[in-house]
């Protein structure tokens, strides 16, 4: 580049400069004739102590890089962004046009061939120019150019002060640095070709901006690679290397300026011989204008990555700036070499996303949860991991990604599937999705699934639940009366007929029975945490997932856990990294441990099946087995389904991201959205089976309720007491035992109890039922009735091919908690039956006996 002349009156300081920088570029120039020599004669002479303090090594060091992540499609590798600090991307010499290498030489240095670093020449041209005799000329060789250009670069992306400093001067003229870059460039010659001083010049330019190299500035400028360049681009690119920041092609305002360059650029080509005298003209011909450039949007970063897989980018962004492998970072021991690695680039990082799954999941949740929405803040978000590795297979969200502050409505850069430290998102409430816990921890308790419970309100005093983890050992909170969705009010149920219709009264008795920080314990160990990276919040709401707001992910993995057989993975995203020299690098490893006992996560298993088979709308097409729970917080803010395959774990949100606007209307979008995600998941990665259920881990603290018919009444009631049951006899009923035998009990014979579980006894009037119960050949069995309302048992017989109107009902006042609930059944829950069958019903009535009203 021309050096900056000096003003008339600073001529003599000049001329006494002029000699100085004459005698030591005059030992300079020699020493590519005979360095051994200079360097002596450089060394005795101590008027010229300043050559000492010269740098003397210089080599070709590696430039940044496009970093690349790939995602996979169909089982292969695709790439789905770049992102880098420098847009370059390195050429080998064979693939650098002929055209680019003869413009650069004939515009920037046509004596490149016959000197070795240092043109004496231009040397003494530059000297006379610095004392106002001649024209603009500058002394440096393509050489000591790319000398220049690589301190420049390496020092100005470095941190350190002392390396920024040494950045300033490369934008300073001096003798000092001209003298340096002259016995670099002498340092470079000696010990690197021609060609591979060419080449690393053309990697290294810079064509305005952020790009650099000629291959990224053919693919930005004329949106084709360098080698299908024409001579008249060529030698554009070429004309920005002088003055990028006014010669560049980015702007139409130095279009004139680029031309003048490059036409001076073209005639030199022809006049040394590089070219014809008719592609001389032909070149000329062609104007720098808006026809001749085809400017190509940047594609750094996650904003111009692979539209569904633009938010798993930028996770694996921040894995790979925030995440460790043995104590130290990914690509560096400290944060600082880490930063520095990324910035230098030319990493392939390879991820386990699934392109094509992805593209699925994205069109429903654009489809079903518009960003455009102006009514709400608008929130919706799907992930999915593989079961048994973690490794995360999508990750979409309702919102475009954009990481500007002046990102519109429809775009953020929040991550709504992860946590805060890994997306910026503070998590939103689990809502009834957070009730697997309490079942979790119910069953490591050794409480059954199978024994029914009381289900009915109840209003918690401070001290009622236990919490061993707390001061005091229990929770202290004002008094607590959850209610159920829609004011249902139930009696007593199961645990799985408390998971399936999502009951909260149940949930607190169950949880009222555990030691609660046990269910907080357990959803850490399966994965889930609060969003924001601090502790569980604890009182009685949370129980129900009203306290800590978690991520999708989270509950994935919770899920994932489940699937697993009780083994939790840490989600994985890297599955390799490629460094340019083909060396790999570390990325986080698998890291599985088992949360729960298998026993335990067969049970889940199983009862979280039953829910999602008693709730269609979320259970995807076809045989493969789905657990799955729903969730949905106060008011209807936020909406979750939650489930897994054997193979794949899903979690969807849709929700405010703010705001409290109550999505009631759209209380199935979230079951559309999972159908779809599990459905094609299930279709990418097929097979396996759950667990079948540990019988002594479903049984619990149950047993089987022992057969008393026939007995005489009081001698069943000291049996069953003697057990430790509750007993109450009610009135009796007609049947087949004699009088004053028992007919049969609530609950039935065989039936799953626990000494909690209190019996009823129904004695026999002696009369026979008008309408015996008849033997069947065939195939149906009477459904288990008990702990539904009589509406439901209705239905449920139909359902099951019998006719409700042949139910005969026998009303006993047991409370108000069991009104109108079927409190036992004859025929038992498994027997057969023919669909003319008739079946005897015991309902829970009032004080005034007979049909309250049910």
């Amino acid at each position: 580049m021309a050096a900056s002349r000096h003003k008339p009156g600073s001529l003599l300081g000049s001329l006494l400069g002029l000699i100085g920088f004459s005698a030591i570029a005059g030992i300079l120039v020699s020493a590519t004739l005979t360095p051994a020599l200079a360097v002596a004669s450089s060394t005795a002479n101590s008027g010229l102590d300043i050559f000492e303090s010269l740098p003397t090594y210089s080599q070709i060091t590696q430039q940044a890089e496009r970093n690349r992540i790939y995602g996979l499609r169909d089982g292969q590798p695709v790439e789905i962004a770049q992102f880098y600090s420098q847009d370059r991307q390195v050429l080998q010499w064979q693939q650098v046009p002929r055209t680019a290498v003869d413009a650069l030489v004939a515009g920037e240095d046509r004596r490149y061939y016959s000197h070795s670093g240092v043109d004496a020449p231009s040397v003494v041209r530059a000297g006379l120019s610095q004392l106002g005799f001649g024209g603009e000329s500058g002394a440096s060789t393509l050489t000591m150019q790319l000398v220049r250009q690589q301190i420049a670069i390496d020092a100005c992306l470095s941190d350190d002060e002392a390396a920024q400093a040494v950045c300033d001067q490369q934008y300073t003229e001096s003798y000092q640095r001209k003298l340096a870059e002259m016995r670099l460039a002498i340092s470079l010659e000696q010990r690197y070709t021609k060609n591979e001083i060419l080449l690393a010049y053309l990697n290294i330019a810079n064509f305005g901006g952020n790009v650099y190299g000629i291959e990224s500035g053919a693919q930005r400028i004329f949106g084709k690679p360098a080698a299908e360049l024409s001579v008249a681009e060529s030698a554009a690119l070429i004309a920005t290397v002088q003055n990028p920041s006014i010669r560049n092609l980015f702007s139409a305002d130095n279009f004139a300026r680029n031309q003048e360059r490059r036409d001076f650029i073209i005639r030199n080509m022809a006049t040394e011989g590089f070219i014809t005298a008719e592609e001389r003209d032909a070149a000329l011909a062609t104007p720098v204008d808006e026809s001749f450039v085809n400017i190509q949007p940047p594609n750094n970063g996650c904003i111009a990555g692979y539209d569904s897989t633009r938010f798993f980018c930028d996770y694996v962004q921040q894995v790979l700036a925030k995440d460790q492998v043995d104590g130290q970072h990914i690509l560096g021991a400290t944060p600082e070499d880490n930063a520095r690695a990324l910035a230098q680039g030319g990493y392939q990082i390879f991820t386990s996303v699934d392109v094509g799954l992805s593209d699925v999941v994205q069109e429903s949740v654009d489809t079903l949860v518009p960003n455009d929405e102006t009514r709400w803040r608008s929130g919706g978000a799907a992930i999915q991991l593989e079961v048994g590795t973690g490794r995360v297979l999508s990750m979409v969200q309702n919102k475009d990604y954009s990481p500007t502050d002046e990102a519109p409505p429809t775009a953020t850069a929040l991550n709504f599937n992860v946590d805060y430290s890994h997306g910026r998102s503070g998590g939103f409430q689990p809502g009834s999705g957070f009730k697997i816990f309490t079942l979790a921890q119910w069953i490591i308790e050794g409480n059954s699934v199978n024994a029914a419970i009381d289900a009915t309100r109840n209003e918690w005093k401070s001290g009622d639940f236990r919490a061993s983890c707390l001061d005091g050992g229990a929770m202290f909170h004002e008094d607590y009366d959850p209610q159920n969705n829609e004011g249902n009010e139930y009696n007593r149920m199961t645990p799985t007929e408390i998971m399936v219709n999502s009951v909260n009264t149940g949930t607190m008795r169950m949880a009222s029975q555990v030691d609660t920080c046990g269910i907080f314990e357990v959803a850490t160990a399966m994965g889930a945490e609060p969003a924001n990276g601090g502790e569980w919040e604890m009182y009685p709401s949370a129980i129900l997932g009203s306290g800590s707001l978690v991520s999708p992910m989270s509950m994935a993995e919770a899920f994932a856990t489940i699937a697993n057989g009780g083994v939790h993975c840490e989600p994985i995203a890297i599955d390799r990294i490629v460094a340019r020299d083909g060396t790999e690098v570390q990325p986080p490893r698998q890291d599985c441990q088992q949360a729960i006992s298998p026993q335990v996560a067969s049970v889940m298993q199983s009862v979280l099946q039953t829910v999602t088979e008693r709730n269609p709308a979320n259970n995807p097409p076809g045989p493969t087995p789905v657990v799955s729970k729903t969730g949905t917080n106060n008011n209807v803010e936020q909406t979750w389904v939650n489930g897994s395959s054997p193979t794949v774990a899903t979690s969807v949100w849709v929700g405010n991201i703010s705001g409290k606007y109550n999505l009631q209307s759209r209380w199935n979008v979230r079951s559309t959205i999972f159908r779809t995600a599990m459905g094609e998941a299930i279709a990418r990665y097929p097979g396996g089976q759950f667990l079948t259920p540990d019988a002594d881990t479903l049984r619990g603290n149950a047993s089987e309720l022992p057969d008393v018919s026939g007995q005489p009444v009081a001698d069943a009631q000291a049996a069953l007491e003697a057990a430790g049951f509750t007993v109450q006899v009610a009135d009796p009923v007609e049947g087949t035992q004699a009088e004053g035998s028992v007919e049969y009990t609530a609950p039935g014979a065989g039936a799953l109890v626990t000494t909690s579980t209190p019996i009823i006894i129904y004695p026999s009037s002696g009369a026979p039922a008008s309408n015996p119960t008849q033997a069947s050949d065939g195939a149906q069995t009477w459904p288990d009735l008990v702990a539904q309302s009589l509406a439901d048992a209705k239905a449920t017989l139909a359902d099951a091919g019998f006719d409700p109107a042949l139910v005969q009902v026998t009303w006993q006042d047991h409370g108000a908690g069991n009104l109108c609930t079927v409190l036992a059944q004859n025929p038992l829950a498994g027997s057969p039956g023919a669909p003319t069958d008739p079946i005897s019903l015991v309902v829970g009535t009032n004080a005034s006996g007979g049909d309250p009203g049910c």
